[in-house]
């Protein structure tokens, strides 16, 4: 298959950690682009990038630019993806896909108009073995009667956007859309979603812009450190949006799913990050990156390890190499702006329940 010719916009933490390399291994990094000069010139020369540009614009009509990787903050992914549709650009879209159900339904429209193909993420829910074994293994479990999904951790140290409700929108669409990714995927669309939130933590810390950009060198990214780990964030600022997070989703059928998503954690839950249950069975993902499965039936009780379940990769990866082949072979991206502009609703709908304490009717 050839190489596919990508531009990166938006050269922070994501891109450089897990994109570009990637794509400079396997594919051909063309340009880089990011609103701090430094940021786009420093990994530019790190990755292998022929040029760099502070803006977008310029990146999305770049001849040579065939795909973009969009990984900016999440106000403006919406935008970026309009606009890399209308100069005919195929791109991946890093969650959240939008932040209002109006620009969602944008950037459907502009992928349609101008047949593109565009990958929304998180691409795992679709492409990850993990998933298409959960949905093998439900067909024998008898109905859906409720699940619990969870994710957490301590929260990003290197933007305070993830912190303001305008800009960022918060702990549901930026660790939430994982499980509600995957409940879209497994049970579709519920009928309806209540939610609660909270500000655990109405300050945070986080590190200087400068101390960010220095990050982009060989002797961190470059060799795979995951460098701010060993920073200790010092600039304070005030957090608007919810880092804690219980969400329930209705399905006609009954059925129902609670997530739990927050900034909080010091670690993960003491308890599997996805269990299932349902009327003839239950499964429980005691480990989603190693893989590792347990799953009780009427036959008895089985493990499913990497050997049955196979190798989960990094869905960044797995992202580039799926846009790639349905661009090198004509083919509709599986996770498409249709699924993600569904996954938007139910991250919408959440939003809306817990900031209104009313139940919200997605039908």
């Amino acid at each position: 298959m050839r190489r596919i010719r990508f531009g990166v916009i938006g050269c922070g933490n994501v891109s450089n950690n897990y994109y570009m390399p990637h794509i400079a291994k396997n594919h051909e990094l063309v340009a880089v682009c990011d609103v701090v000069a430094e940021r786009a010139k420093r990994s530019a020369e790190l990755w292998g990038a022929r040029k760099w540009y502070k803006d977008p614009d310029k990146l999305l009509r770049d001849p040579e630019v065939e795909a973009v990787v969009i990984t900016t903050s999440h106000e403006s992914h919406s935008e970026l993806a309009v606009r890399a549709a209308e100069e005919g650009k195929h791109f991946i879209l890093q969650k959240p896909m939008a932040l209002s159900l109006e620009d969602a339904r944008r950037v459907v429209d502009s992928v349609k108009r101008n047949s593109i193909k565009a990958v929304i993420e998180p691409s795992d829910a679709l492409l990850s073995p993990l998933t298409k074994v959960i949905e093998r293994e439900l067909k024998e479990l008898g109905q859906h009667c409720y699940s619990i999904w969870h994710t957490g951790h301590s929260g990003p140290t290197w933007s305070e956007a993830f912190f303001d409700d305008k800009r960022g929108g918060g702990v549901i669409y930026d660790l939430a859309v994982y499980d509600v990714a995957r409940l879209v995927t497994l049970f579709g669309l519920p009928s309806r979603v209540s939610a609660t939130g909270s500000i655990v933590l109405k300050q945070r810390l986080i590190l200087k812009p400068e101390e960010v950009t220095a990050a982009i060198r060989r002797d961190t990214y470059g060799r795979g450190i995951y460098y701010f780990y060993d920073l200790k964030p010092s600039i304070r600022v005030e957090v608007s949006a919810f880092d804690n997070v219980v969400g329930v989703l209705e399905y006609e059928a009954g059925g129902l799913a609670v997530t739990l998503a927050n900034y909080t954690t010091f670690t993960q839950l003491h308890m599997p990050p996805i269990q299932i249950y349902c009327t003839e069975g239950s499964l429980a993902v005691l480990n989603p990156h190693e893989p590792l499965m347990k799953v009780i039936s009427k036959e008895g009780v089985k493990t499913l390890g990497k050997k049955e379940i196979g190798e989960v990769r990094l869905y960044y990866h797995c992202s580039i190499d799926h846009l790639a082949e349905c661009i090198v072979e004509d083919t509709e991206p599986l996770p498409s702006v249709e699924w993600g502009y569904r996954v938007t609703r139910v991250l919408l709908a959440l939003d809306e329940a817990a900031k209104s304490g009313k139940v919200v009717s997605l039908k």
